[in-house]
């Protein structure tokens, strides 16, 4: 018995040990012209694993080209995700509400959602999701009590993960929201609800730029702490600049160990569970390696 019993727990030890390991949570936007130049072996030494490439790269480097460098992200073991614009269109925010009629534009949902079915039979390991807001102005698009800025956001969210898992149970759905606890007033975007819908939050922290300067540091933490608690059962990634900007809007990029002290300081002292670096071209990356799970990174 006892034998049988050593035989049995060897053979798990085994399993496990084969089951390959998850990449480490550290992504990156990645813009479509950037596609045929990044280095995807540099990102990978780098234990940058997730590659959220924009869906231009479809139009602008064509489907094949672009499946061919998803082919690529894949080799080196890393996932691949398409980041698009949802409430968007022709270069300006679409407004997703029929105010008149008091609902929600179907036609518009089933549009956007039908291109993300798309990239997930395509083999995309990640649909992520940009302007799955309104510009500021939420509040004024709800015509009754069940049609409402924030509902529509909410709906598109429960939608879109319908219809993709029906097709991946295994699809990783992002989305990208604004910093600011008051989101829902102006943005529609209610991290209680969407966390729902969406697997990972992605609060765009960017407190070296802009306004969001004021707040420094412990704004920063508090917004992630925020969307992390406020948006369970969704895992929160926190989104930070490789750059920050100046009154005269100067866009200085950082050097690595800049870039480092951020991704520890999410790590250490927030319920961020993840990195989401904006954007390659800008700044340059450290290592990494061992940052979520208590190792040293190297030297």
């Amino acid at each position: 018995m006892k034998r049988i019993l050593t035989a049995f727990l060897a053979g798990l030890c085994i399993a496990g040990c084969c089951r390959p390991a998850e990449p480490a949570p550290n992504g990156v936007w990645l813009w479509s012209k950037f596609m045929n130049e990044v280095d995807l072996d540099s990102l990978a030494a780098k234990d940058i694993n997730h590659i959220l490439l924009n869906e231009a790269a479809f139009t602008k480097h064509g489907v094949d080209s672009t499946l061919a460098f998803m082919d690529e992200v894949h080799k080196r073991g890393l996932k691949f995700h398409v980041w698009f614009q949802c409430f968007y269109k022709d270069g300006k925010w679409f407004n997703p509400v029929d105010d008149s009629l008091a609902c929600y534009k179907q036609d518009y949902f089933d549009e956007v959602i039908g291109r993300a079915v798309d990239y997930v039979k395509m083999g995309a390991d990640g649909i992520h999701l940009d302007y799955i807001r309104f510009g500021g102005t939420a509040w004024k698009h709800c015509p009754s009590e069940e049609c409402t800025g924030t509902g529509c956001v909410t709906e598109f969210c429960r939608q879109l993960n319908a219809a993709t898992k029906a097709v991946n149970p295994s699809i990783v759905l992002s989305a990208a929201l604004m910093p600011e606890p008051d989101s829902e007033y102006y943005y529609g975007q209610d991290p209680a609800q969407m966390g729902q819908y969406i697997d990972i939050l992605m609060p765009m922290i960017y407190y070296h730029c802009g306004n969001y300067r004021k707040g420094g540091a412990e704004w920063a933490k508090m917004v992630a702490d925020h969307f992390a608690t406020k948006g369970a059962p969704a895992k929160v990634w926190a989104g930070i600049t490789t750059y920050y900007d100046t009154d005269t809007t100067l866009v200085v990029p950082m050097d690595a160990e800049q870039i480092l002290r951020d991704c520890r300081m999410f790590k250490d002292s927030t319920m961020a569970e993840g990195i989401v670096l904006f954007r390659y071209g800008l700044g340059e990356f450290p290592d990494l390696h061992g940052l979520w799970n208590g190792m040293e990174e190297p030297e």
